[in-house]
């Protein structure tokens, strides 16, 4: 567990620092917000595009082997980065960093149900929940440590020497993943990708608590994403916040969620598994309600942390559920399927969320429209099974 665990620091450290610097890079380079958010949708796209079929490959093949393909695939990235921000300029710097952000983002889409189907191989199902909660609290932390981190290097380095430190912790993660203990030999080919694929579909929509939830979190993540695709603008344009400054303002969204997702197994115990999933999207979409009426950045990234807390909860407790019910055989391709449903929203909000903001130059529209949709889609949610029999 301890090499899996320090393996996704690093590479999740990393992954989080290039995608906080990029950003940063295009809104220097086009001064707009809505080519901050397309950058944000192009980080999302892969996990509609690549996630189903990474599902595939993680009940085919050896997850240990994509794990640490993907990390040496990401530290070519890094580079490729790196030089498009030393090399290039203007509209086709940000075009080429576009770009590379999206096959950044297909490196982590591969990752994901890898690295969630790898686990249960590993450890006793009872171990899941303690698994989960440190690994979304590092994932938090990161949240915290990272932006901070960057706007300290900032003030001393360029941020294209900041995406090339990023290459060391890549680095570092591969034998951590190398010596991995020996795990079950994949089971190899069986029908088609597609065949296979559709297999997981049919198994998510047949299962009316894994759907429910799915759709619920697609609500949730249009929600995040019109109102996360705009954060970085939200702090410069409306609150006047420096954009050395900004990691700061994160930390405070980081610490909540670092709260949210540690006391996610004593919640599970007390509350039950879809009760918390439920009841914590809903005070998630209260509170992005009350948030848009924020005074200061201060309050406002107050309010934030309170909603990703709730959200953080959420999540963890949704892996663990996942990876209890789920047989071992249909389990990538139904983390694939299940991450592609809960973003297919991603994309079309994030670009919402930047016109939007061009247009009114006001936080209150998206923390509205984003609140709204996540209260409607907790509601919706409330017809799952699991939350009915309570």
């Amino acid at each position: 567990m301890k090499r899996l665990l320090g393996s996704y620091l690093f590479t999740t450290t990393c992954s989080w620092i290039a995608a906080f610097v990029v950003p940063l890079a295009i809104l220097s380079l086009t001064n707009s917000a809505v080519w901050t958010a397309l950058t944000y949708a192009a980080t999302m796209l892969p996990y509609l595009v690549v996630t189903p079929f990474a599902g595939v490959w993680s009940d085919r093949y050896s997850k240990r082997r994509f794990l640490i393909g993907g990390d040496i695939v990401s530290i070519c990235l890094s580079v490729a980065i790196y030089l498009a921000m030393t090399r290039l300029t203007g509209g086709q710097a940000a075009m080429t960093l576009l770009f590379l952000a999206f096959a950044s983002a297909s490196v982590s889409a591969v990752h994901h149900p890898m690295f969630q189907s790898i686990a249960p191989e590993m450890m006793d199902e009872g171990a899941l929940a303690k698994f989960n909660s440190l690994v979304y609290a590092f994932d938090n932390t990161t949240y915290i440590a990272a932006p901070a981190l960057v706007a300290v290097m900032m003030g001393h380095f360029l941020a294209s020497d900041i995406v090339l430190f990023c290459t060391v912790g890549f680095a570092l993660s591969v034998p951590l993943l190398w010596f991995l203990p020996g795990l079950p030999v994949s089971r190899g080919r069986g029908a088609g990708v597609f065949a296979e694929l559709a297999e997981g579909i049919r198994y998510v929509v047949r299962d009316r608590n894994l759907f429910s939830f799915s759709v619920l979190f697609a609500c949730v993540n249009f929600g995040l994403s019109i109102i996360g695709a705009n954060l970085i603008f939200i702090y410069t344009a409306i609150y006047g916040i420096k954009q050395d400054a900004v990691g700061y303002y994160y930390t405070i969204v980081g610490a909540g969620a670092v709260v949210g997702s540690l006391g996610a197994p004593w919640l599970m115990k007390r509350i039950g598994d879809a009760n918390l999933i439920i009841l914590c999207c809903l005070s998630a979409g209260i509170v992005a309600l009350v948030a848009a009426g924020a005074p200061t950045a201060a309050v406002f990234a107050v309010e934030w942390a309170l909603a990703t807390g709730a959200l953080s909860a959420v999540v963890v407790t949704f892996f663990t559920l996942r990876q209890r019910v789920v047989p071992a055989t249909l389990l990538g391709r139904t983390v694939g399927v299940t991450r592609f449903i809960s973003y297919a929203a991603i994309p079309p909000a994030s670009i919402l969320g930047g016109v939007i903001m061009d247009r009114f130059r006001s936080e209150a529209a998206v923390m509205g429209i984003g609140g709204a949709v996540i209260i409607a889609g907790s509601v919706l949610a409330m017809r799952a099974p699991a939350f009915q029999r309570r």
